[in-house]
């Protein structure tokens, strides 16, 4: 479901913007709170179960729940094992670097799983399930994630049941880095049956049958799904550190107004802050008006909310235009007016807070004669209607997309649209529903302008995913890959080869800034801001650290409610 908005723009203030999205009332509680349940708001309903299909945030908030990653980010920004006993190093000989034919350089990573490592129904996670997974995952056809992708090993070697060497064909940097692994013994023979993509997806476990206790691994196993409404979860019996919390659900709501007034109501215990919760002004409104009651955790994050810009469009193929677009927002405002400055304005592709930041790429300071310059030199100018046209006579008309129900994302695309059509770029706003936006629109690059959209990969994740050419979604690769853009750059290739390959940390700072400086220089993405790592939760509540690259449900057995 989409929809079109090509009203008038606009006028009003971005606090007036704020303060209309937030939607607080205070409505009394209901019932006495339980400490052994947790019942947590959301708002997109994830389009499948399957943890290494068409994931993106979302998806990755359920998992950490119920399907671990063999590694993940903790909360002081260090990789650490949440399914392997020893994290592989250089250092400890666990990872090697070893000769390969033709003089290249490739290594040998060994991953041992944790002893007590078993899924939901008893049975050891196993090497089997690595190596059926990597086997999966090389056979292209079931278009797996590529975070920490399966695809870098050319081949698995099973020393003993709970030990694989991983054979890489080059010298990776997130050599130790690894996702999540499937459970042979239910996933293999549908697989094995059902090769191709629509039908695998059609016909997995995940999909069809998501309350096996088999197919989860994590701390909670899925006990219950309501299509679109809920997903209720309970301990898995079998996960050697036992839950404090006893049940968790993830209830869904159409918007984020619902959301807030279902936590006020009782009906809801915790909200994350977008995306998948309520906004960051609704947030800040109900730490003002409800502090006796809740609790509000807020950290600088790493998720990137961005402008995707589209290159199939001849308009935006023009870097000089995506340029002027980037001068004409002002996100200082932005930041300032809807954030009380908390999501900083991001000056490049990379948080401040990572260490391979570089601050020497260029600036989009708010410059609309700037903006109307570079549009002139582009070939735009004003037409009779002040829409911009070039000498062919079209019109510098864009659409801006984002997801219906996303209020934040909703105010900043009208604020976008009014402040473009001031340099004389038309845009209409259209909203999608979760599933058609991650799908059709962004996956398959059918939106036609512009995208609003956020990522948020951690130290491991190659470059390559969201700006190399190897990362545009097609259907050869299954759709895989973030760079919605299509952005194809052989200098931004090489960038991204080097700083994939630098394994210590003064050559990866080096790589890194390059990709940068040709990043904020060419502009297939505009960074906007950070989403603050923030949370509602209840009074009390512990074990929730926010801060980190991963998803804090990783490590949802430690949470606590106060009693």
């Amino acid at each position: 479901m989409m929809m079109n908005v090509r009203n008038k723009p606009y006028r009003g203030t971005l606090m007036t913007l704020a303060f209309v999205a937030a939607g607080v009332m205070a409505t009394p509680a209901t019932a006495a709170p339980d400490p052994t349940k947790l019942v947590i708001g959301q708002l997109q309903f994830v389009p499948n179960s399957h943890p290494l299909i068409q994931v993106n945030n979302t998806k990755l908030f359920l998992m950490g729940f119920i399907q671990r990653p063999i590694t993940a980010y903790d909360a002081r920004g260090q990789s650490v094992c949440l399914l392997c006993e020893t994290k592989p190093s250089l250092e400890n000989g666990l990872a090697k670097i070893v000769d390969l034919p033709g003089g290249k350089k490739g290594m040998q990573v060994t991953l041992k799983l944790r002893a007590d490592a078993k899924w939901g129904d008893g049975t050891p996670v196993s090497a089997q399930d690595i190596a059926f997974t990597w086997k999966m995952a090389n056979d292209g056809a079931a278009g797996f994630s590529n975070y920490n992708p399966w695809t870098r090993a050319t081949k698995v070697d099973i020393t003993n049941p709970k030990t694989v060497v991983l054979h890489l064909d080059a010298v990776e940097s997130g050599y130790d880095s690894w996702d999540q692994v499937l459970p042979a013994h239910i996933e293999g023979p549908i697989y094995a049956k059902h090769r191709s993509a629509e039908e695998y997806i059609k016909q997995s476990a995940y999909n069809r049958e998501p309350t096996t206790p088999g197919l989860w691994n994590g701390a909670y196993t899925v006990t219950s799904i309501q299509m679109g409404a809920q997903i209720t979860m309970a301990p898995n019996k079998f996960w050697p550190v036992a839950p404090q919390i006893k049940s968790i659900i993830l209830s869904y709501r159409s918007n984020a107004a619902a959301l807030v007034q279902n936590l006020l109501s009782g009906d809801l215990d915790a909200l994350p802050v977008s995306p998948g919760g309520i906004s960051f002004a609704q947030m800040l409104t109900l730490r003002k008006q409800q502090a006796a009651r809740f609790d509000f955790p807020v950290q600088a994050g790493y998720n990137l909310e961005r402008l995707v810009f589209q290159t199939k469009n001849p308009a935006l193929a023009d870097a000089r235009v995506r340029r002027a677009i980037a001068f004409a927002i002002n996100r200082e405002a932005i930041s300032t007016q809807l954030f009380e400055k908390l999501q900083p304005v991001a000056t490049s592709i990379l948080s401040e807070n990572s260490s391979n930041y570089s601050d020497a790429v260029p600036r989009y300071k708010f410059d609309p004669a700037r903006a109307k310059a570079i549009l002139t030199e582009a070939g735009w100018k004003p037409g009779a209607d002040g829409v911009c046209v070039n000498p062919a006579g079209q019109k510098l008309s864009v659409e801006l997309l984002t997801t219906a129900g996303n209020q934040t994302r909703v105010q900043i695309a009208q604020v976008i649209q009014s402040q473009l059509k001031s340099v004389c770029v038309d845009v209409a706003v259209k909203q999608a529903q979760i599933g058609v936006y991650n799908g059709e629109e962004m996956r398959k690059r059918n939106f036609t302008g512009i995208g609003l959209s956020s990522i948020q990969f951690p130290p491991s994740t190659s470059p390559e995913i969201y700006l190399g050419t190897s990362g545009i979604p097609t259907e050869k690769n299954g759709y895989t890959g973030n760079n919605f853009a299509g952005y194809s750059s052989p200098a931004m290739d090489a960038a991204v080869a080097e700083a994939e390959k630098a394994l210590q940390p003064a050559a990866a700072r080096a790589a890194w800034a390059k990709v940068q400086q040709i990043a904020m220089e060419d502009l297939p993405i505009l960074p906007l801001y950070y989403y603050a790592s923030s949370w509602v939760v209840p009074k009390g509540m512990t074990g929730l650290d926010v801060p980190r690259y991963d998803q804090p449900t990783n490590w949802a057995e430690y949470w606590k409610r106060a009693p």
